[in-house]
């Protein structure tokens, strides 16, 4: 288990030193981890990205079945001194690995269940997903628009997290996503226009702290387009 960790820890470190071409990047984040809602639960979230694009957002999560969870994205961005711009996205996850159900095989009455219960227990929780996100910027001089400029992406991720519960019973969870997305990029100014689509890369990592029953914080770093800190809190709504 601690040589698993310890690899994904590697990884993790090698990927963020990776350079990563510019790129619009995400003004969400992730601020999430691993572990599906469950069918019928919903949070809401309120998150501060504070990186090369400030934004203000508010997210929407929905659990749709035992392990498909689809979440609603509304952000407000200031890029560059721009007017506020608005950005809409949104993404459906499904998780593939639990180390809860894992743990939670037959046979535990003899050593050989044991054994076979150990050897099936996942590492970490994994979630696989597809995401959508629009975003429009407007720069303006007086009442005239000098520069434009709108992102559309799509694409996958993968998200793994592991929770540890601290001395105090408060569970924490450091977590990671690795994405990879469709980006085309549509900008005008004085000079015309232009466009741009690319295949881009990003990578999150960061860590939830269970605050309360019902509300967790986050803080994480994203090493993309959109480089920065967003911190965040998320609440049990029903």
């Amino acid at each position: 288990m601690k040589k698993i960790m310890l690899t994904v820890a590697m990884l993790a470190l090698a990927l963020s030193a990776q350079p990563v071409a510019a790129a619009g990047g995400s003004v969400f984040g992730t601020q999430s981890t691993a572990v599906a809602l469950g069918q019928g639960n919903a949070n809401g979230a309120i998150t501060l990205g504070l990186a090369d694009i400030t934004s203000f957002v508010g997210t929407f999560d929905y659990g749709m079945s035992k392990f498909t969870t689809v979440r609603m994205k509304l952000g407000f961005a200031d890029a560059n001194n721009s007017d506020m711009a608005i950005s809409l996205g949104g993404e459906i996850r499904w998780q593939v690995w639990s180390v809860a159900n894992s743990m939670a095989g037959k046979g535990n009455k003899n050593r050989k269940g044991n054994l076979t219960r150990k050897a099936n227990q996942k590492p970490f929780d994994l979630s696989i997903g597809v995401m959508t996100e629009y975003l429009s910027i407007d720069k303006k001089a007086a009442t005239l628009v000098t520069y434009s400029t709108s992102i559309f992406q799509f694409g996958g991720f993968l998200l793994g997290s592991h929770s540890f519960v601290t001395n105090g019973g408060k569970m924490i969870t450091p977590y990671g996503r690795f994405s990879v997305r469709y980006e085309d990029t549509n900008s005008e100014d004085i000079n015309g226009k232009f466009s741009n689509s690319d295949i881009e890369i990003g990578f999150n990592t960061g860590v939830s702290y269970q605050f309360t029953n019902t509300m967790n914080i986050y803080g994480e770093f994203q090493m993309d387009g959109n480089n920065g800190l967003f911190i965040g809190v998320d609440f049990k709504v029903m």
